[in-house]
């Protein structure tokens, strides 16, 4: 049997799944943009509350190592629109038609959606590296895009109830909304002066 014979392994995409992914991502970074906004007199960039999210929503089998690594490549994306920077396998997201999407503005969070899926995907076999996904994922940006966007702009009735339960939810997370507030906003601010020094 010579190397043309081999099974290669498939990438295998559950559209349905990806779309749910980034709907959540897309709310979720609505609700902690949201108590951003209520923290800080100015309020940081959207992709602090989309980075938050991401790391958030990292699949749990994701631990240790493996977890340091898709953190950093979270940053990488939002810093730098691409991955492995210094290395010759350096992957550079392609650059959005602003003309084609309904809410440009959300790109960074696209972005970021990508990668959380390329990583989540990766995290459930262990055949492919979480760049391997990217590809197929880039021919889907499509559909990251619109569930962001459902996600985000609380487009149905389900959605917004969603919205509401997660924002009561994160506040009782830390046994009261005070206690929360005051650590989201040490993570928003470790995260944004972060990105700020990756630039």
């Amino acid at each position: 049997m010579n190397a043309m014979d081999e099974k290669k392994p498939t990438v295998d995409i559950e559209h349905s799944q990806i779309y749910g992914l980034a709907t959540v991502l897309g709310l979720m970074t609505k609700a902690f943009e949201d108590w951003d906004a209520s923290l800080f007199v100015a309020p940081h960039d959207r992709s602090v509350s989309a980075l938050l999210v991401c790391v958030f929503l990292l699949d749990r089998s994701l631990q240790g190592d493996l977890f340091q690594s898709a953190t950093g490549t979270l940053f990488d994306v939002a810093s730098k629109r691409a991955i492995m920077v210094n290395s010759p396998k350096k992957v550079e997201w392609p650059l959005w038609d602003n003309s084609t999407l309904k809410h440009p503005e959300l790109a960074p969070v696209y972005d970021l959606g990508i990668a959380l899926a390329a990583w989540n995907l990766a995290a459930k076999q262990d055949e492919l590296p979480p760049e391997m996904f990217l590809g197929p994922l880039f021919s889907l940006a499509g559909i990251i895009s619109e569930g962001v966007d459902h996600g985000y702009y609380l487009e149905d009735k389900t959605t917004r109830k969603a919205y509401q339960e997660q924002r009561e939810r994160l506040a009782q997370s830390h046994g009261g909304e005070e206690e929360f507030k005051k650590a989201l906003k040490a993570q928003l601010e470790s995260i944004a002066s972060t990105l700020e020094s990756m630039k």
